[in-house]
């Protein structure tokens, strides 16, 4: 079994150990006139994936440092396959709760993962 194949597997394990379906919300996008895409009004493109939202991103305690030391990392993060369609900026409703998207990466090409901030 080749590597890539290998890390997939085992990012599918981590992600179905808790997942759900997550429901993704994403404006439509305009041109601002300056060149910079914006969004346009309230989200209207939606569609389904299977996520994990967890707390950590890899380590089981993992640390993040502050102005008083460090502390255990309690920022959400979303797990997804590798090709999933998700994007900085779209809306994630994951078992009830709402969150932001922040920037999403695809490491190694095994899973896809982003920082989530949670929305009210």
């Amino acid at each position: 079994m080749n590597k890539l194949l290998q890390l997939r597997r085992g990012a599918e394990t981590l992600i179905n150990i808790d997942s759900d379906i997550g429901v993704i919300h994403r404006s439509t996008m305009i041109d601002n006139g300056m060149g910079t895409m914006v969004p346009n009004g309230e989200p209207v493109y939606h569609h389904k994936i299977i996520c994990r939202v967890t707390y950590q991103s890899g380590h089981v305690w993992s640390t993040k440092p502050w102005d008083g030391g460090l502390t255990i990392d309690t920022t959400p993060l979303v797990l997804a396959a590798h090709d999933v369609d998700l994007l900085q900026g779209d809306l994630l409703t994951w078992r009830g709760r709402r969150y932001s998207v922040g920037v999403v990466t695809i490491p190694d090409n095994a899973f896809t993962q982003a920082p989530l901030t949670a929305v009210k």
